[in-house]
């Protein structure tokens, strides 16, 4: 934990934050200052020293303990809570619906949606007195369902009905609930993902993809914080934001 800054600086908090996208989220939102509240799952990271201050919970939605964790944590902070990024996630084994037994179905999908849940558990009622700006990291599987991601797809597709609802349900609150659908990050969870898929050589699979590369962390995090953040974005609410290109 750094040395606290200001608590007129903004405020956010990154859930996932000790993933990749997380991190790099992070990262950019404390050089500029920001504190964040940031959570991971297993093990919190080591400690480092960026321009801002982190302060790290633990996060897990199979244990609702770390919901009221987060809640206290975010209750604690002074000012205003500016934005709040979901970025958990999982992936699936990439095998067929027929393969795939009903508790991988049930782990992705709680990792990628239950978790949005229990991040507006934790964060409502500070989001709805501070009018706070929600960004859910989806993705592209969300809408393009592709063979053997059954599970990924159909979780992912649920958490975009499940922002559109938010997006319903928060706007008299001033709440505004938006999702990024990001296609292939070049991530090592994409690394773990073209594995599961049987791709031996990936230089060769990115120069198939639009462009001839994968998208970067350091860009995807750019536009989560662009969307969140920036006041020319203030006004649209219950958005899918894709991020890629046509295939």
């Amino acid at each position: 934990m750094t040395s606290h800054p200001s608590s007129s600086a903004p405020l956010a908090v990154v859930t996932g934050g000790s993933g990749a996208l997380g991190t790099a989220i992070r990262s950019r939102l404390t050089k500029d200052g920001w504190r964040v509240i940031s959570t991971y799952r297993t093990r919190p990271p080591k400690p480092t020293s960026p321009a801002g201050h982190t302060t790290w919970v633990r996060f897990d939605t199979a244990d609702d303990t770390s919901t009221g964790a987060l809640r206290e944590a975010v209750t604690a902070q002074p000012g205003r809570l500016h934005a709040v990024f979901a970025c958990v996630g999982a992936p699936s084994g990439k095998r067929p619906v027929a393969e795939t037994p009903l508790s991988e179905f049930a782990a992705v999908h709680e990792a990628n949606t239950l978790s949005m849940v229990s991040t507006w558990h934790a964060v409502a009622d500070r989001a709805r007195r501070d009018s706070t700006r929600v960004l859910a990291v989806g993705s592209d599987a969300g809408q393009a369902a592709r063979a053997n991601n059954g599970p990924y797809s159909a979780a992912k597709a649920a958490l975009e009905a499940l922002v559109t609802t938010l997006a319903k349900e928060e706007h008299q609150h001033g709440v505004r609930v938006n999702l990024i659908a990001p296609s292939l990050i070049d991530s090592p969870l994409a690394a773990h993902v073209m594995a599961l898929k049987g791709v031996t050589d990936p230089d060769e699979y990115f120069a198939q993809l639009p462009w001839g590369r994968p998208l970067a962390l350091d860009e995807v995090a750019a536009a989560c914080i662009e969307f969140a953040t920036a006041a020319h974005w203030s006004y649209v609410t219950g958005q899918v934001y894709p991020l890629g290109a046509l295939r």
